[in-house]
């Protein structure tokens, strides 16, 4: 019989994983559901591309499933040089890491193959779950962490920059307890969150989020919300970045990428063409998520007019003149603040 501590110690010696947990196969509850469907639904209002509504239980990937395995891929780069820094070259923009790392997915992706084959040789079936699965409960429940202010799952040994991978089986296997800890009154995270998105501990407003109006909204970035962006052009990490149980962490030096694609120089950027955003971005998770060349291009409007270099403002009065609605006003939004305008 295949045991909880034998599929812990295959994924820590092939996988690589520090944290490990397993949990029941048990439906999601209801008001689980109805919180997840909220927040799909206000996803798909920003983007169409958006539009999976459903909560999908682990059954519905597995026939008789009865364990979730869940495990940890640590994702913490280092400490950066400061994004908003200026150079020869002008300043830089923030990606995040995560987002273009195809070292971490490709990783993921040779993870889950491995994990699939040792159960189907011991005589199970397994899947791991796509869009519409919240692998944050189930990784609670298996004990990966607890859950924090910031919402994220937080752990002792990766704090919360680590990103979750989730196999489904109807292995009968024994669940592990949650993690013990929290955040007790720390308020870090609540307090430096830019946009007030965290204002209610453990729930982020989604709607308030940087990463919501810089990846998934597809129209004008509302006014209040662009000073609030600073040069972040498809990623915000504040409230990891200022949680006290993300200090000494292990860098992934084997999978960090160089600064100069997470930080990337945005003057260049800013009229780049389709093929030199095809090269760079279109082939990528990052990519996928902000939905084309136009988005992108929004943001760095944004981020190059909350910089304050007025080296820019070439590069900016070539894009106000752009075919596109929406790059053309954002451009011309960060030319006026240059300018000291607004």
């Amino acid at each position: 019989m295949l045991t909880s501590q034998e599929v812990k110690a295959f994924i820590a010696e092939n996988c690589g994983s520090q944290v490990i947990g397993i949990a029941s196969a048990a439906p999601f509850r209801d008001e689980d559901k109805k919180r997840i469907v909220a927040t799909l639904k206000i996803l798909k209002s920003a983007n169409p591309a958006m539009d999976n509504e459903y909560v999908f239980d682990p059954e519905d990937f597995v026939d008789g499933a009865k364990s979730v395995i869940s495990f940890g891929i640590n994702n913490f780069f280092g400490i950066y040089p400061s994004a908003d820094s200026t150079d020869n070259n002008g300043p830089r923009g923030a990606i995040g890491n995560f987002y273009l790392n195809e070292n971490v997915l490709n990783k993921a992706m040779s993870y889950f193959a491995l994990v699939k084959e040792y159960l189907g040789s011991q005589g199970f079936k397994s899947e791991t779950p796509f869009a519409g699965f919240p692998q944050k409960i189930k990784a609670l429940e298996a004990g990966l962490g607890f859950h924090g202010k910031n919402t994220l799952v937080i752990d002792t040994k990766l704090g919360s920059w680590f990103s979750l991978a989730t196999v489904i089986t109807d292995a009968a296997l024994e669940p592990d307890e949650p993690a013990q800890g929290g955040c007790g009154t720390c308020r870090h995270c609540i307090e430096a969150c830019p946009t007030g998105a965290l204002t209610t501990p453990y729930t982020t407003q989604v709607d308030k989020c940087i990463i919501y109006y810089l990846c998934h909204w597809k129209k004008e970035i509302p006014l209040a919300v662009r000073d609030q962006i600073g040069v972040r052009i498809g990623n915000c990490t504040v409230c990891s970045d200022v949680c006290p149980h993300n200090k000494n962490l292990m860098v992934n030096a084997e999978d960090k990428l160089p600064d100069d694609v997470i930080y990337p120089h945005l003057i260049p950027l800013m009229n780049m063409t389709d093929d030199e955003y095809e090269e760079k971005y279109g082939a990528k998770m990052f990519g996928f998520i902000i939905g084309g060349r136009q988005y992108l291009r929004r943001n760095i409007a944004v981020a190059l007019g909350n910089s304050g270099c007025r080296e820019a403002l070439p590069s900016l009065e070539t894009a106000a003149r752009d075919e596109d609605p929406l790059v053309r006003s954002h451009a011309a939004w960060a030319i006026e603040k240059l300018k000291g305008r607004l």
